[in-house]
């Protein structure tokens, strides 16, 4: 199993939050392409726990390159994590840091999707969870994330939906969609404002991309 535990020091009220958030998404959801949930409680100091599968594997995209996968292999596993996440939409759970590194592939070519640390509840006909998330907190990895995350706009699954195009993005060219040289602010511009090529044009462009 694989131990995920807050540290002693890192235990501010904001990071409580968010981890007694993730084991509630967690205990929710059952999908193969997804890391279970196996247990959980608090240490003796009162540190919340959580002991999850462990998944020895690779990220996606480093995975298909290393196995030189074709494109009907990357879509294959790329169909695999769109059903995972479906899944969770289903169960009003948004993942909100879909990425290549929270995505790993065993040994046996199957894709886990992991790390739903920032993830979101959406509100239900029985929930009552916060429908937005704080305008101050917007946890996000940059390279994947949406426009609306970027704005600090309210997500929903149309979020997960973006990423997801990131994702495939790079598993048929090699690269991000969008990418600019210089200062964090203008790679937001380019997401917010830009229109990304078509990865057929990228690919054409470098030869064919990663992808064989």
């Amino acid at each position: 199993v694989a131990i995920k535990l807050v540290r002693r020091g890192m235990d501010s009220q904001e990071i409580l939050r968010r981890f007694r958030r993730e084991r509630q998404v967690l205990a929710s959801l059952d999908h193969p392409n997804i890391a279970l949930l196996i247990d959980g409680g608090s240490t003796p100091e009162g540190l919340p726990y959580l002991v999850m599968e462990y998944v020895e594997g690779t990220p996606i995209d480093q995975y298909c390159d290393e196995h030189k996968s074709t494109i009907s292999e990357r879509l294959h596993l790329f169909r695999s994590v769109c059903s995972a996440v479906q899944y969770a939409h289903r169960n009003l759970v948004v993942h909100r840091d879909i990425k290549a590194g929270n995505i790993l592939v065993t040994a046996d070519g199957v894709p886990k999707l992991l790390d739903f640390g920032i993830a979101k509840l959406l509100p239900g006909p029985d929930s009552d969870v916060e429908p937005h998330t704080r305008a101050d907190m917007r946890p996000m990895t940059l390279d994947y994330a949406s426009p609306e995350q970027i704005l600090g706009e309210p997500v929903n699954t149309a979020t997960d939906v973006y990423s997801l195009g990131a994702l495939l993005f790079k598993l048929l060219t090699g690269r991000m969609p969008f990418e600019a040289d210089g200062s964090r602010a203008a790679l937001e511009h380019c997401i917010c404002e830009g229109e990304p090529p078509r990865p057929s044009a990228v690919a054409l462009a470098t030869g064919g991309g990663s992808v064989p």
